[in-house]
């Protein structure tokens, strides 16, 4: 958020300017958003407490200063009822994805092409649109420049993914071949990704004009299933956070898709490795240490096993 802020501003911003600057949007913001951003918000203020740069008594004025002027009932107050959001879903069948990349790759124009490519392999590989762009393949690792991290938050500027039992040699050359057309186009562009990304999903959009089952499909939406993938298949929080470039193990549970939601796959099924050093730079989120702090189960399985008691002999 800081560095969001400092891009419209145009100048350096601390922390005290997040929160001003939430207090003086909360009325346009929906209160799903505000709550949302605020968590973003006191997250940092205690990671700024931890590392020292802020005491208590700093903490007490920037949280008194999150609330606005009129309250909480203030909160979304002036949304407007019609909303622009993309509504990127979810939750998406294989077959629909399947179904937008052979229809992408039917056009045969150079941006539906890539389209189609990010539709196909988009699910397996879980990384933010931009990402792959400009992205390099070595052997089985994917190395990728990561779209948020600043200020040494989250694993770090570079992410590295392993692909294994989920990509044959074949696809793997039509990820390469991805990989080339993306950055050719990233240097026709002057190395604008924001831009690439949009060209993209305005082709996605015209795609899927006037195709019912494909409403909200956007091209994040590979990656909120990849996500609901990742969790079916057995990774952990922590796995999954270091595959996706979350510095807390609760983001992706929090923002993306569910576990219930995954695609069946076989036994031990494990599309990506994981990155030792990215793993090691996870922590838990404020509800995981809430949970530690007062001794309660992290999980919903050691929840139900300790209601169940201990299992007879």
């Amino acid at each position: 958020m800081e560095r969001t802020l400092a891009r419209k501003r145009g100048s350096p911003v601390g922390i005290a300017d997040v929160v001003e600057d939430l207090r003086a949007r909360a009325k346009s913001l929906a209160k799903a958003s505000y709550y949302l951003y605020r968590a973003t918000v006191l997250q940092r203020i205690r990671d700024l407490f931890a590392e020292g740069v802020l005491d208590e008594e700093g903490i007490q004025k920037l949280v008194a200063r999150l609330t606005p002027e009129d309250g909480t009932a203030s909160i979304g107050t002036c949304v407007p009822e019609k909303r622009t959001s993309a509504q990127s879903r979810k939750h998406v069948r294989a077959v629909s994805f399947s179904t937008l990349a052979f229809m992408s790759y039917a056009k045969k124009t150079r941006t539906y092409v890539i389209v189609g490519a990010m539709m196909e392999y988009g699910p397996d590989l879980v990384t933010r649109p931009c990402e792959l762009i400009g992205g390099i393949m070595t052997g089985r690792w994917l190395s990728i420049r990561a779209a948020k991290c600043t200020n040494g938050r989250g694993v770090g500027e570079i992410r590295n993914l392993g692909l294994k039992d989920a990509f044959t040699d074949f696809d793997l050359e039509e990820v390469r071949d991805l990989l080339t057309l993306l950055r050719e186009d990233l240097q026709k562009v002057g190395g604008d990704r924001s831009k690439l990304v949009r060209r993209y999903g305005a082709a996605l959009r015209r795609l899927r004009q006037g195709v019912s089952w494909a409403k909200g499909i956007t091209l994040k939406s590979t990656r909120a299933q990849g996500r609901a993938n990742l969790a079916r298949a057995g990774y952990t929080a922590f796995e999954i956070a270091s595959i996706m470039g979350h510095a807390s193990a609760e983001t992706s549970a929090s923002h993306y898709g569910r576990k219930s939601q995954g695609w069946k796959s076989s036994h031990n099924r494990r599309p990506l490795a994981i990155s030792e050093r990215a793993l090691g730079r996870v922590r838990p989120g404020a509800r995981t240490k809430a949970k530690i702090a007062r001794g309660q189960p992290l999980t919903f399985s050691e929840t139900r096993d300790a209601f169940a008691g201990p299992k007879p002999a």
